[in-house]
């Protein structure tokens, strides 16, 4: 987590980081923010603790890219409003799928990794930030984010595809069924 924090840190680019602390032990909670990040940070980023309003900063029009876990729920929401993914595995088992996905659609991009040890520095953070936020290359990323807003921001669309999908589970359900 020191990593991704010098990461973006090093981007130089503007942020919101939500950070939950995870417990260590009996009481004890793990900070993972190192002493000093948020006032060297304070003039470009902001660090929020535990919880944040992640579809109101979503939808913000200032907000351009998402840094994420890459969870299926997080990919719905950034693509609902457009924002290209910059994608940090946590080590999930679908993250995996759902990487090769996101990058083979071209609406986001995975932090690369050491083919030795599978770690990633604060160095590769902050150019795959950079590479999707503010190189040419990532105009690729935020146009096609941009254009999937077009299914995942619809409502009326998803609204007729679980309507669909409830008259399927309805039509062969063990009650309808007359076998």
């Amino acid at each position: 987590m020191h990593q991704l924090a010098f990461g973006i840190e090093k981007s130089n680019l503007p942020f919101i980081w939500v950070v939950r602390n995870r417990p260590v032990g009996e009481g004890q909670m793990n900070d993972i923010i190192l002493s000093g990040y948020e006032k060297r940070v304070s003039k470009r980023g902001l660090v929020l603790r535990d919880w944040a309003p992640q579809l109101r900063i979503l939808a913000h029009s200032s907000v351009r890219g998402f840094l994420t876990h890459y969870g299926w729920s997080s990919i719905i929401e950034a693509l609902k409003y457009g924002r290209a993914l910059i994608l940090f595995s946590g080590g999930n088992s679908d993250q995996g799928l759902n990487a090769r996905l996101l990058h083979g659609k071209k609406v986001g991009l995975e932090i690369e990794r050491n083919e030795v040890d599978g770690l990633f520095t604060s160095d590769l953070v902050a150019a795959t930030i950079r590479r999707v936020m503010v190189e040419p290359e990532g105009e690729v990323f935020k146009a096609n984010a941009q254009a999937m807003r077009e299914i995942f921001g619809n409502e009326e669309l998803s609204n007729n595809y679980l309507n669909e999908f409830t008259r399927f589970i309805e039509e062969f359900s063990p009650s309808a069924c007359h076998c």
